[in-house]
C-alpha cells in the first residue's frame, strides 16, 4: 500500500470510529429520556387513579364517600364513632355511606384502606 491509500484508510477508520461513538451517545440520551418520560407518565397515572376518600359531617350525619376513580377496601377505621361495620368494605368510586350521628361534638377519624397496589392512610376531624 502506498502511502496515499494508508492515510485514506486512516482517516476513513477515524471519521467510522466517531461517528459510532456519536451514535452510542446519542443512543444512551434518548433511552434516558424515555425513561424520564415513562416515569412522569406513571406518577401522572398514579395521581390520576389514586383513591381520595372524603369524610364529612352535614348537621347529625356523617358521609363517608370514594372519590377516587378506583375501588378501595377499608383496613382499619379508629374513631369515637363506632364504625366497625366498614372494616373490610370495599368502596367502589362515587359511592357513599352515610352514618346517623347522636353526638353534636367534634369526631376524629382515622382510616386505613387500601387499593390494588398502595397503602394509605386519611385523618379527619368533622
Amino acid at each position: 500500500m502506498n502511502t496515499t491509500s494508508q492515510m485514506i484508510f486512516n482517516i476513513t477508520s477515524i471519521t467510522i470510529a466517531i461517528t459510532l461513538i456519536v451514535g452510542v451517545i446519542l443512543g444512551a440520551i434518548t433511552l434516558f429520556r424515555i425513561a424520564h418520560a415513562l416515569k412522569l407518565r406513571n406518577q401522572m397515572l398514579q395521581q390520576a387513579t389514586k383513591p381520595y376518600l372524603l369524610c364529612q359531617r352535614n348537621r347529625q350525619q356523617l358521609t363517608i364517600k370514594n372519590l377516587g376513580g378506583i375501588p378501595v377496601t377499608i383496613d382499619k377505621i379508629a374513631s369515637s364513632f363506632d364504625l366497625s361495620n366498614l372494616e373490610q368494605q370495599v368502596i367502589y368510586p362515587n359511592q357513599s355511606f352515610f352514618f346517623n350521628l347522636t353526638e353534636t361534638d367534634k369526631l376524629s377519624l382515622t382510616i386505613d384502606y387500601h387499593d390494588d397496589i398502595n397503602d394509605y392512610q386519611a385523618k379527619f376531624t368533622v
